[in-house]
């Protein structure tokens, strides 16, 4: 491998660790803001696919 090829994997693997720690970031606030309630679980309740997941006894 060559230098640059070196250097944009290191940039891809940087620039993956900063989103994912922004996600992280971003998860917990959304969660301290809503009363404990996750982002995907407020979308999935919005748009009724829970309801379609749960099996009523």
């Amino acid at each position: 491998m060559d230098a640059e090829t070196i250097a944009g994997l290191i940039g891809l693997a940087v620039g993956l660790l900063v989103l994912l720690g922004l996600s992280i970031f971003e998860s917990r606030a959304y969660r301290k803001e809503h009363d404990g309630e996750g982002m995907m679980h407020h979308w999935l309740a919005e748009h009724h696919v829970l309801d379609r997941v749960r099996r009523r006894h």
